[in-house]
């Protein structure tokens, strides 16, 4: 068990982390809005590059946002009795 201190710095740690996470996230869903442009058959304008380039974009926050959930020292029940 963690001592009062201990406690509230992992609380604010895991919050600093999973902010980061939600800003990453936000971003990569930005990244996705819209649409891209289809011809009459259903084929993507300028060879896909406009979705590529959105996919590439979502993926780069993606990766960030996994990266932020791993490196987050999850709090235990007992460290959130102190806060």
């Amino acid at each position: 068990m963690s001592t009062k201190q201990e406690a509230k710095a992992k609380i604010s740690a895991a919050e600093k982390g999973c902010n980061k996470v939600q800003t990453a996230w936000n971003a990569a869903h930005e990244e996705l809005s819209g649409g891209v442009s289809l011809n009459g058959c259903g084929i993507y304008h300028d060879q896909g590059y406009p979705l590529r380039r959105k996919l590439l974009a979502a993926q780069v926050q993606i990766k960030i946002a996994l990266a932020e959930l791993d490196a987050i020292d999850w709090p235990e029940d007992a460290d959130y009795d102190y806060f």
